[in-house]
């Protein structure tokens, strides 16, 4: 298992999509810096590190890079027929799905890790807001970027699962893209409709992504565990059986 792991975080580096990815990240962050530093409150008033923070993994800045990345990497071997080799070679079906989706949650992480070190460089530049951090409760701070990776590796667990049970990049990346922009307004209207509440969709880690602020992390600490206890545990135990299940042939 440690080795199979250790290749898979080699192809990792190694793969153009998951740089490409970080790039995109980048230049989200700075997109969505500049846009913000345009508004006559801004202008005004600048922006406190804490808030910029706050609307960091918002509008898809992370979410769209996890996608991308996570639905090429898990679906490659499929394609290929790659995956065929490594369970000849004797590697468990449990293993080779636990190692594809641990190294896209290793990825999801790493591009939250980009997305906070750019946007604090960035916030520097446009704002001069460094300093904003001694406002900011240090513990507040780490529980805050913690969760966003709770959040993101159960998302990339999501995206690992509809791989191994669609097998096709094309049909995968069609369906989570869809569930990226849309999943969420569909449920919430149906929820709208019969509870007048969020019910289902705070458990839908992209909605996380954008509720979960730096002052308020407390308030939803309790719901990023329940969505690592679901997409990281529960839908991972699903998708080994899947996999045991199918045919790979």
């Amino acid at each position: 298992m440690t080795n199979l792991l250790r290749s898979q975080i080699y192809k990792l580096f190694h793969n153009t999509i998951f740089w490409a990815g970080a790039g995109l990240t980048i230049c989200s962050v700075l997109f969505y810096a500049v846009f913000e530093s345009m508004k006559a409150e801004t202008v005004a008033n600048g922006m406190p590190l804490f808030q910029y923070y706050s609307i960091l993994f918002q509008n898809y800045s992370t979410g769209l890079p996890v996608l991308i990345f996570c639905v090429v990497f898990a679906s490659d071997d499929f394609m290929s027929g790659a995956v065929h080799y490594y369970i000849s070679k004797g590697i468990s079906r449990t293993q080779y799905y636990l190692s594809k989706m641990t190294t896209c949650a290793f990825a999801a992480t790493l591009y939250v890790v980009i997305a906070g070190v750019s946007g604090t460089i960035i916030s520097q530049i446009l704002w001069h807001n460094l300093d904003g951090l001694l406002q900011i409760n240090t513990l507040q701070l780490l529980v805050f970027f913690f969760s966003q990776i709770i959040l993101h590796a159960s998302y990339a667990s999501f995206l690992v699962f509809t791989c191994f049970l669609f097998r096709s990049s094309v049909i995968s990346s069609v369906v989570n893209m869809f569930l990226l922009i849309f999943g969420f307004y569909i449920v919430h209207r149906i929820e709208d409709a019969i509870w007048n509440s969020y019910v289902i969709s705070m458990y839908w880690p992209v909605a996380m992504f954008q509720r979960v602020q730096v002052m308020t992390v407390a308030e939803w600490f309790s719901v990023v565990a329940a969505i690592f206890v679901i997409y990281g545990v529960l839908l991972t135990c699903i998708g080994i059986i899947i996999m045991k299940k199918r045919d790979i042939k």
